[in-house]
C-alpha cells in the first residue's frame, strides 16, 4: 500500500480552481436584474371589473325581479272595449317574452363572467367586457318593454 501524501502545514488555504476563460461572467448573480413590470394598471382594471360584473348582477337581479310587474305597466288589458286587444293579454305571450328576457339576463351574466375569465387569462383588459354586458343588459331591457307594450 502506497504511503500517504503529508499533510500540508496549519493554515494553508485550500486548493483554488482554475482560472476562468477570458469573458466569462463572474460566478456570482449580478447586482441589478430586470426591472419589475409595472402591475398598477392590471390592478385597477382588475377591481374596476369586478366592481362593474358586481353592478350588472345587482342590476340583472333587479330587472328580473321588476319584469315581473311590466305587466302592469303596459296595462291595456280591458281598458278600452275596442276590438283591437293588445298581445300582452295573451298570456301565453306574456309567460313566453318573461320567461325570454329571463334567459336572455342569464346568458349576459355568465357570458360576461367567461370573457371576464378568459381576458384575464390572456393577461388583455378586462373591464370593456363588463361594460359591453352592462349595454347588453340595458337593450335586452329595452327589446323586453317594447315587446311588452306591443
Amino acid at each position: 500500500m502506497p504511503p500517504e501524501p503529508p499533510l500540508p502545514p496549519f493554515g494553508t488555504p485550500p486548493p483554488q480552481p482554475p482560472p476562468q476563460g477570458f469573458g466569462t461572467p463572474p460566478p456570482h448573480p449580478q447586482a441589478y436584474g430586470p426591472p419589475r413590470p409595472d402591475h398598477s394598471a392590471r390592478t385597477v382594471d382588475r377591481a374596476l371589473s369586478w366592481v362593474l360584473f358586481v353592478l350588472q348582477l345587482l342590476g340583472t337581479l333587479v330587472l328580473g325581479l321588476v319584469s315581473i310587474f311590466a305587466v302592469f305597466a303596459t296595462d291595456s288589458c280591458g281598458s278600452n272595449a275596442s276590438s283591437t286587444v293588445p298581445a300582452v293579454c295573451d298570456s301565453d305571450y306574456f309567460g313566453s317574452v318573461l320567461i325570454g328576457y329571463w334567459i336572455a339576463l342569464l346568458v349576459l351574466v355568465i357570458a360576461t363572467l367567461v370573457a371576464m375569465v378568459v381576458a384575464t387569462a390572456r393577461a388583455t383588459i378586462v373591464w370593456p367586457w363588463t361594460v359591453g354586458g352592462i349595454v347588453l343588459t340595458v337593450v335586452a331591457t329595452i327589446v323586453f318593454f317594447v315587446l311588452m307594450g306591443r
